[in-house]
């Protein structure tokens, strides 16, 4: 009967605890620390990745479309060439992430589904800002170490502001 007592706490501790890991504050804190690591092409920006990640960025512009897609190695060259390219030409990055909602996903909610919304206006030193808004689903496991992103779909349209 104990071993039997024990085993519920532990099964309620976890459950708990995907509660608070899935929960809004917690993946929204989490996907916008990430968000800033990249942006800012900090050293371990490319830790929240799962190394099997699979990823697909689509976006629209004036001039036409264009399709990223790949692995992690793919992404973090991806991130590191962009936030170099942000340094260079002094360019500054306002976010605005919104959470569109999250589906947690296989008993014991060792995963989630995340669906954001994230409008980001670019400035450069004599230039029009450029707007794009982005529909990104985010495939987010739990893991020993705490969250890791397994998959994501971007798809986005920019356009020349003011």
């Amino acid at each position: 009967m104990r071993k039997l007592f024990w085993l519920g706490v532990l099964a309620a501790a976890f459950y708990g605890h995907s509660r608070f890991v899935f929960s809004e504050p917690a993946m929204m804190s989490w996907m916008q620390k990430q968000d800033q690591m990249a942006m800012r092409g900090e050293d371990g920006m490319c830790d929240g990745y799962a190394s099997d990640l699979r990823f697909e960025i689509r976006s629209t512009t004036a001039r036409g479309a264009m399709l990223i897609d790949g692995g992690k190695e793919d992404l973090c060259e991806f991130l590191k060439d962009a936030s170099a390219a942000f340094r260079a030409t002094g360019a500054s990055v306002n976010n605005n992430i919104e959470l569109l909602g999250i589906e947690p996903s296989g008993f014991p909610w060792m995963s989630a589904t995340v669906k954001l919304r994230q409008s980001s206006t670019v400035r450069m030193r004599g230039a029009p800002a450029i707007i794009e808004v982005a529909e990104t689903t985010t495939v987010v496991r739990r893991t020993l170490r705490g969250r890791e992103i397994a998959r994501f779909d971007s798809s986005s349209e920019a356009s020349l502001g003011q």
